[in-house]
């Protein structure tokens, strides 16, 4: 008999900016390096007769503003997408996910769906989400709360690595016991 799991979820706040989170990571990255080079590059350009402990300082200094970058991106795309999950009446909805060897239908008050296996480009895994991604910009989201039970997502999981690409999955790594 074909394996198959019962999703059913309301998605929060949250779940919408988690996924933000994990789609502007590299670039929230890219951000704060590239601001750390450029400050460097300008202080050295100013003026390149710098002293030791004075680079240590400027490098002390670039290092603690990328990193206070860092948040207040973070803090900056939390906040846009809150504001998008408010506003968007589809995603407030409840939905309802069947999980199988055949793919992934979804149906909610507004909208029904089905995705073949090989319509889907990759499934990934976050500390509370599955995401399954449709395109590099585009996914469902599944939190990982509103399985009935762990065996509901290790039976999730089964029917994924059946039936995607290994390269296509994206597990979370656990930290070793």
């Amino acid at each position: 008999m074909d394996q198959q799991v019962t999703v059913v979820t309301d998605l929060e706040m949250k779940d919408v900016q988690e996924l933000n989170l994990v789609y502007t990571r590299a670039s929230r990255m890219m951000l704060a390096f590239a601001f750390f080079i450029v400050f460097i590059g300008i202080v050295l350009l100013v003026d390149g007769q710098r002293n030791a402990g004075e680079l240590m300082v400027i490098l002390v200094m670039d290092v603690i503003i990328s990193i206070m970058l860092w948040f207040v991106n973070q803090s900056s795309i939390r906040k846009r997408s809150g504001k998008a999950y408010l506003s968007d009446k589809l995603i407030r909805q409840r939905y309802t996910f069947l999980v199988s060897g055949q793919g992934v239908h979804y149906e909610s008050a507004s909208e029904t769906g089905r995705m073949r296996w090989s319509d889907i480009y990759k499934v990934r895994e976050t500390a509370n989400l599955f995401l399954i991604l449709l395109s590099t910009s585009r996914s469902l989201i599944i939190p990982k709360e509103s399985f009935g039970s762990m065996q509901d997502q290790t039976v999730f999981k089964q029917i994924v690595a059946a039936n995607l690409d290994q390269s296509q999955i994206q597990w979370r790594r656990r930290a070793p016991a």
